[in-house]
């Protein structure tokens, strides 16, 4: 079943630039975002890049690597701070909607209930593709360095999904566009 989007196609496609929705759990608080936005490509040429994992590592900032096995992808992370960087790695199950939509959906690792979602559109010019990106994980999972900035930055958390769906959403858009 495809989740409901949080914009109309034609709010997308006559937007300026990206669209970005923050979804909020039971207590108010930030659990995940989705980016929006038309690129300008054909709806081939999205496809064969968000169903590339492979090759996510070179598009996608703080990824680190990618390795398969015959159900799962494992994702190695690096995020840098100054001085000091930290690893993460986590486990999804690639879940492929043909033409549609893929889905990397957490089973294991760091950052924990991980959901990466990419959703294809048709636009009213079949040269452009609609693509909405969304992300969802438990913030509070990612070590001590997260929670650090967390408890004496709480405005962080309303940060941390629009920016990471944003980055996966230009990383495709980027790839598409050259």
């Amino acid at each position: 079943m495809t989740p409901a989007l949080p914009f109309s196609s034609e709010l997308v496609e006559h937007a300026t630039g990206p669209l970005v929705h923050i979804r909020v759990g039971a207590d108010g608080h930030p659990v995940g975002a989705c980016a929006a936005r038309l690129l300008r490509a054909d709806r081939d040429r999205v496809w064969r890049v968000i169903t590339d994992i492979d090759n996510m590592p070179s598009r996608v900032p703080m990824m680190q690597k990618i390795h398969r096995d015959p159900r799962h992808v494992t994702v190695h992370l690096r995020f840098g701070l100054s001085l000091f960087s930290a690893n993460f790695a986590f486990k999804v199950e690639p879940v492929i909607d043909e033409g549609r939509s893929v889905e990397l959906r957490y089973v294991s690792g760091e950052p924990h209930d991980l959901t990466i979602r990419q959703d294809l559109v048709a636009a009213s010019d079949p040269a452009h593709t609609l693509l909405y990106t969304t992300i969802g994980f438990d913030v509070y999972s990612v070590g001590f360095l997260a929670k650090f900035f967390l408890k004496h930055h709480p405005e962080i958390r309303y940060g941390v999904y629009p920016g990471a769906a944003l980055a996966l959403l230009d990383s495709v858009r980027r790839t598409v566009e050259r």
